[in-house]
C-alpha cells in the first residue's frame, strides 16, 4: 500500500521508499525513512498528503506519495 491510498488519521510504518536518489535523501533527512512510523494527517487536493513524523508535519506531492510504501501499525 502506498501513501496515496492510506486513510487519514491512521499510523503506518514505512516499509520501502521508491524515489530518485535526491528525493530519497531529502525524505530521509526529514525523518521519512524505512522503519519510521508516520501518521497521515491530511489528504490534500490533487492527491498530496500531510504526514506527521513525531512532532513534525511534512507535506508531500502525489508523485512523492506514490513512492512511500506503508504497512499498517496495529
Amino acid at each position: 500500500m502506498d501513501l496515496t491510498t492510506f486513510p487519514a488519521g491512521h499510523e503506518a510504518r514505512i516499509v520501502a521508499l521508491d524515489a530518485e536518489p535526491a528525493l530519497a535523501l531529502r525524505m530521509s533527512e526529514l525523518g521519512l525513512r524505512v522503519g519510521a512510523v508516520v501518521r497521515v494527517v491530511h489528504h490534500a487536493r490533487g492527491g498530496g498528503r500531510v504526514v506527521a513524523v513525531g512532532a513534525d508535519r511534512i507535506a508531500l506531492d502525489v508523485a512523492a506519495c506514490r513512492g512511500v510504501h506503508l504497512a499498517p501499525v496495529p
